[in-house]
């Protein structure tokens, strides 16, 4: 997910995911490292799983914008 992406998007294409695509992407992501098993991603529901995501990716942009002159 692009770090540039409007917070609308962002939540648009979390919210399209399903259960296995949040979870290859929650395991698979850079930043921040998130590292948790299998079985506590499977406990979860879809709901919560693009919740965790979604808070994933905001911190995730905050450590990949710019900042700003002035």
């Amino acid at each position: 997910m692009a770090a540039d992406q409007s917070l609308e998007d962002l939540i648009r294409s979390v919210q399209e995911l399903d259960r296995e695509a949040c979870k290859a992407r929650l395991q698979h992501m850079e930043r921040p490292r998130l590292d948790f098993p299998e079985d506590f991603l499977d406990a979860l529901s879809v709901e919560r799983l693009r919740h965790l995501l979604l808070a994933a990716c905001l911190q995730a942009r905050k450590h990949t914008r710019r900042p700003q002159a002035g």
